[in-house]
């Protein structure tokens, strides 16, 4: 169940991601929002995995779908690529990771 959650995630992710918008900018709290979720997203990928280097393994696939979905935002009207959204991105993957550990139990991978 933890890996179709994950999947469907992922799923949410990219239909948020490469959706068309209009002008309005979500600024300041765009990046905030960027960090939130893909602090999530690392959280669902710690209950998905079933051992620590597979974990390490999904965090990077996580950043690596991350720039994926910015190389395609740059395709779709009303978005922009951009390093802020990676970066912020990265640090929620890296926030979520040390949250999963920190509150999960080694036993439960």
């Amino acid at each position: 169940m933890n890996k179709v959650v994950f999947i469907l995630y992922a799923v949410f992710i990219a239909f948020v991601s490469l959706r068309p918008m209009n002008s309005a900018t979500l600024e300041p709290w765009d990046k905030v929002f960027h960090l939130i979720l893909y602090g999530v997203f690392s959280l669902l990928g710690y209950r998905a995995s079933k051992e620590p280097k597979q974990f390490l393994y999904i965090c990077i696939g996580i950043v690596i779908y991350s720039g994926l979905m910015e190389v395609g935002q740059s395709f779709m009207p009303g978005r922009v690529m951009s390093v802020y959204d990676l970066l912020a991105n990265t640090i929620g993957v890296v926030l979520g990771a040390a949250i999963a550990k920190k509150v999960f139990s080694a036993n439960n991978i």
